[in-house]
C-alpha cells in the first residue's frame, strides 16, 4: 500500500467516523481545556465532630499551608460542610415530637474557630454539603419507633457521628428509612435548602455558590432549589442518583457528566477525577496516576478526599497526611504551572475564563488559568476520546488511525487505558 493510498484510506475513515460520531466529537471539542495544572481538593463531611477533630483539622491545614503553587498560593481545601447534627437529648426530651438541630456554631465553636482561621490563611474554602448528613425527619421518626438502627445515636446526649449510621440513613435529599428510598416532596426539598443556605451564611459569613449532595443522592428538583438560592456549581462524581433501589443499588438518571456540562437548571457540573481516600485503599500512587491522566487531557485535577481519612485512628490520620503531602509535593515539583484553587473558583473560570480567580473565603485574587489551544488542545482532545470511548479505540487500532494519533500525542500518553464506552 503506497503512502498516498494509506492517507486516502485514513481520510475516508475520518469522514465515516465524523458521520457516525459527529455529535460526540463536536461536544468533546467544545468542552473546556485547561492549560495549567489546576489542582482542587474536594473534601466532604466536615462539620460538627469530636474535640479531636479540631486538632486533626489544624494538622491538615498546616500541611496545606506548607504547599504553594507557581503563584505562591497555598493548597486549598474545598470543605463541603455539614452544618448541624440532631440534638438527640432535646429530641428525646420532647418525646420525638419534632426534629431539633444542634448547629456547628452552637455546640462546636472551637472547631468552627479553626475553620475560620483556615479561611483567613487561605487553606480552606467552605461550601455547602447539607444542613445535616441524614434526613432528620426520618431519623426522628425511627427514634420514636425505637428502631435499632438509630438507638445508639439517641442513647447519647452529644451525638455527632453520622458515619456510623447504616449507609441508606446517611442520605439527605431522600428518605432512606426503608429501601427503596423515598423521594422528598418539592416543599420538603425547598425547606431543607432554604434552611441550609441561611445557616451557611450565618455560620461562615459568606454564601455557598457550589455544593455536593450527601451520598451523591439528589435529583432535578434539588438542583432547582439550589439554583433559587444562588448555587451555581454542582460537584459530582460523574453521575447523578435520585435514589437507591430495594437492594441498595444507586439508581442513576445521569450517567456521564462532564466538567462544564449544564445541569438544565442553570448550574454547571464539576467532576471529581482523582481519588485520594487512603482509608479505603485509594492511596497516593493511584491518585497521582489519575491526576496526571486528567492533566494530559486538559482537565482540572479534582481530588476527592473525605473527612474520615483524617478523623479515624491517629495512625490512619498520620498516614493520610503523609500520603497527601506526597501527592502535593509530586504535583508541585514535576510541573511548574501547578495552580491551587477552590471549586467555586473553577466554576467561575468556566463561566468567565478571562477573569482573575477570587477566593470566596478571604477575597484574595490570583491570575486566571491558562487555556489550551492549537496543537496542545488537539492532543488533549484525542486523549479524551481515547480514554473515554472503547469503540473509538478499537476503530483507531483496526484502521491504523492510531499511527497518526501517536505522532500527535506521543506513545507515553496512551498508556494506562481507562474505559468508558460512548
Amino acid at each position: 500500500m503506497t503512502l498516498i493510498t494509506l492517507l486516502l484510506f485514513w481520510l475516508l475513515c475520518l469522514l465515516l467516523l465524523w458521520g457516525w460520531k459527529s455529535a460526540l466529537l463536536r461536544k468533546t471539542w467544545g468542552e473546556p481545556y485547561v492549560g495549567s495544572l489546576a489542582v482542587l481538593l474536594e473534601s466532604d463531611d466536615w462539620g460538627p465532630g469530636g474535640e479531636f477533630h479540631q486538632t486533626r483539622f489544624e494538622a491538615l491545614s498546616a500541611l496545606l499551608l506548607r504547599h504553594t503553587d507557581s503563584q505562591g498560593r497555598p493548597a486549598v481545601l474545598t470543605a463541603d460542610m455539614v452544618l448541624s447534627v440532631p440534638d438527640t437529648q432535646a429530641i428525646r426530651s420532647n418525646g420525638y415530637a419534632e426534629p431539633i438541630r444542634c448547629y456547628l456554631d452552637q455546640g462546636y465553636q472551637p472547631l468552627l474557630h479553626s475553620f475560620k482561621d483556615a479561611m483567613q490563611n487561605g487553606t480552606l474554602v467552605p461550601q455547602l454539603h447539607g444542613i445535616e448528613h441524614l434526613n432528620l425527619s426520618a431519623l426522628t421518626r425511627l427514634g420514636a419507633n425505637n428502631d435499632a438502627r438509630v438507638s445508639a445515636a439517641f442513647n447519647e446526649d452529644d451525638w455527632w457521628d453520622w458515619e456510623t449510621l447504616d449507609s441508606p440513613l446517611q442520605g439527605h435529599y431522600v428518605d432512606g428509612s426503608a429501601l427503596p428510598t423515598t423521594p422528598l416532596t418539592i416543599e420538603q426539598t425547598r425547606t431543607l435548602v432554604q434552611d441550609a443556605v441561611d445557616a451557611f451564611q450565618r455560620i461562615f459569613g459568606i454564601p455557598s455558590i457550589s455544593t455536593v449532595a450527601p451520598c451523591y443522592l439528589w435529583d432535578e428538583q434539588t438542583e432547582q432549589a439550589w439554583a433559587a438560592h444562588g448555587i451555581r456549581y454542582i460537584q459530582t462524581a460523574g453521575y447523578r442518583c435520585p435514589g437507591r433501589s430495594g437492594d441498595g443499588t444507586y439508581q442513576q438518571d445521569l450517567s456521564e457528566i462532564r466538567v462544564g456540562d449544564d445541569s438544565g437548571s442553570g448550574q454547571l457540573y464539576l467532576l471529581r477525577n482523582a481519588m485520594y481516600e487512603p482509608v479505603d485503599g485509594r492511596k497516593a500512587d493511584g491518585c497521582l496516576v489519575q491526576a496526571m491522566r486528567a492533566y494530559r487531557q486538559g482537565l482540572p485535577v479534582v481530588i476527592s478526599t473525605h473527612r474520615y481519612n483524617y478523623t479515624r485512628s491517629e495512625t490512619e490520620c498520620n498516614d493520610s497526611l503523609q500520603g497527601l503531602d506526597q501527592v502535593l509535593t509530586q504535583l508541585e515539583s514535576n510541573h511548574g504551572n501547578c495552580r491551587y484553587l477552590s471549586s467555586a473558583e473553577l466554576g467561575g473560570w468556566l463561566e468567565t475564563p478571562e477573569q482573575s480567580l477570587t477566593s470566596p473565603a478571604n477575597q484574595s485574587t490570583w491570575p486566571t488559568l491558562k487555556r489550551l489551544s492549537g496543537l496542545s488542545k488537539l492532543r488533549a482532545f484525542l486523549l479524551r476520546l481515547w480514554y473515554r470511548h472503547a469503540k473509538l479505540r478499537v476503530v483507531a487500532i483496526v484502521t491504523g488511525l492510531i499511527i497518526p494519533g501517536v505522532l500527535v500525542i506521543g506513545t507515553d500518553k496512551l498508556l494506562g487505558v481507562q474505559t468508558r464506552d460512548g
